[in-house]
């Protein structure tokens, strides 16, 4: 906070207008004792300001002060980022330094004798408590923020970020090096001169195609589990599969399945990002179901069979599930308004911050405040259909107005907003524009790919799975 004669001219004036202006109307309404009272409050609060000014000036100097005292016991430090740079240049040129973090602490010391520790950034916590954790001295600790500073702003690390720190036999403090999410590789070393040095390595990131199999014993969940399938992809194959089998019932034992899903790795091999189901096969009702991932030319992604069509599926009718409803569509006397009106939807009462699934694939077209709804999320699932949930606590961030949601993803979580008397989901179905029973059962139609759509639909289908046979194709050979 830097205070100036500038700083006090802009200020000073408009605010002595305005106590000059209010003065004389408010010292009227004043007794001689509240007049007096108000002299001593003012006396106060201006020495309340005076302290507060100083202290505001004070603390820069104070820092300074301490930055000062640290850098001048070590002169091996650069005083600025202009040096840093240059000597960073000179260093790196002159040791040769290698790519690779793990070989940029090799200045005459072995390999085999360098100790790694890998520590992860708590909730709340900087790199700062991170190295005091780890017992790095505090002149090591401001040497390897300032260094590391020249390449990555050190206050955007998020929670959970590890960090690879390297000490020697005698643990003497060499270095760190971490991995951001996007593959990119940020490395600090001590040099045998005793400066740390930054360096940045833009990471690439490789898609992988991963298929797994396997065959249902009891359920697909313990199935998928024993064949190594990650449970988020289990749990984007049962939301491919909605409305068309019912998990529980439609398996039998000795039921085959094969997953195909994408993932993304550095080159490190750390997984990043959302894996995503790419094909599905499972036998069930005495056929097989395949489901081919696709996202159309608007953007708009699916599961198509082979034919190049998705499959019809209703919307949900309770999306939290088999609970108690406090309050049912129609006429009702309203809780708070105390009077009849009509109920646009369907209360579920439940735990505060419960998750809220989609009913349906579709678009969120309106996301925020909205009244007495309070919290509220519309998705448009066609041109017919919508569904509505109000009095959300909170919304999951990772979906916004145009974002696409798949039946039963999570966008939100049981609240109390609006006019509410309680933690509960308002949850409608929105009929060309007119609010139904959202009980009732309403199904959406099922899409069918066309012309160039299906073209492309069929060659992704070919690079996903080589097994991939055009139907068509085989119907038009039988003939």
């Amino acid at each position: 906070m830097k205070l100036s004669p500038r700083f006090f001219k802009k200020w000073f004036s408009p605010l002595r207008r305005l106590y000059l202006f209010l003065k004389p109307a408010y010292w009227r309404l004043r007794t001689p004792s509240q007049k007096k009272f108000d002299i001593h409050l003012q006396y106060i609060f201006i020495g309340c300001c005076i302290g507060v000014l100083f202290v505001a000036s004070i603390i820069p100097a104070a820092n300074k002060l301490i930055y000062y005292s640290i850098e001048k016991k070590d002169t091996s430090v650069p005083s600025n980022k202009k040096e840093s740079v240059s000597l960073i240049q000179e260093e790196t040129s002159s040791q040769n330094l290698e790519k690779k973090p793990e070989k940029q602490l090799l200045f005459n010391i072995e390999p085999g004798k360098i100790k790694t520790i890998s520590l992860a950034l708590t909730k709340g916590e900087t790199l700062s408590g991170l190295l005091k954790r780890a017992d790095i001295s505090m002149k090591e600790a401001l040497q390897v923020s300032k260094a590391l500073e020249l390449v990555l702003d050190i206050r955007k690390l998020r929670p959970e970020q590890v960090f690879e720190l390297y000490f020697s036999e005698d643990n003497s403090f060499y270095g760190l090096s971490l991995e951001l999410r996007h593959g990119d590789l940020i490395s600090v070393f001590k040099d045998v001169n005793g400066v740390f040095i930054p360096q940045a390595k833009e990471g690439k990131i490789v898609s992988e195609m991963v298929q797994v199999n396997g065959t249902i014993n009891t359920s697909f969940a313990q199935a998928a589990d024993d064949a190594g399938l990650p449970k988020a992809i289990s749990l984007q194959v049962i939301r491919a599969l909605d409305g068309e089998i019912d998990f529980r019932t439609d398996l039998k034992k000795g039921a085959p399945f094969s997953v195909i899903y994408e993932k993304k790795i550095t080159e490190t091999g750390r997984e990043v990002g959302k894996s995503i189901l790419q094909f599905v096969s499972l036998a069930a009702n005495n056929k097989t179901y395949n489901r081919y991932y696709f996202v159309d030319a608007a953007g708009n992604p699916g599961f198509y069979n082979e034919y190049g069509e998705s499959a019809p599926k209703t919307l949900m009718k309770r999306p939290l599930g088999r609970g108690r409803i406090s309050s049912p569509f129609g006429i009702r006397r309203h809780p708070i308004l105390k009077y009849q009106i009509h109920h646009s939807g369907t209360d579920f009462p439940a735990p505060l911050g419960t998750p809220i699934p989609a009913g349906g694939d579709g678009i969120i077209v309106q996301k925020g405040w909205n009244g007495a709804y309070g919290k509220y999320i519309k998705i448009k699932h066609t041109k017919t259909y919508s569904t509505a949930y109000g009095h959300m606590s909170r919304f999951n961030d990772d979906f916004h107005v145009g974002s696409f949601v798949k039946r039963g993803e999570i966008i939100g979580y049981v609240g109390s907003t609006g006019r509410s008397t309680g933690p509960h989901l308002h949850y409608e179905v929105i009929k060309n524009g007119k609010q139904v029973n959202p009980l009732k059962t309403y199904t959406i139609p099922k899409r069918s790919l066309k012309g160039t759509a299906l073209t492309e639909f069929k060659e992704h289908a070919l690079q996903i799975n080589p097994d991939y046979q055009d139907p068509l194709l085989e119907i038009s050979h039988t003939r």
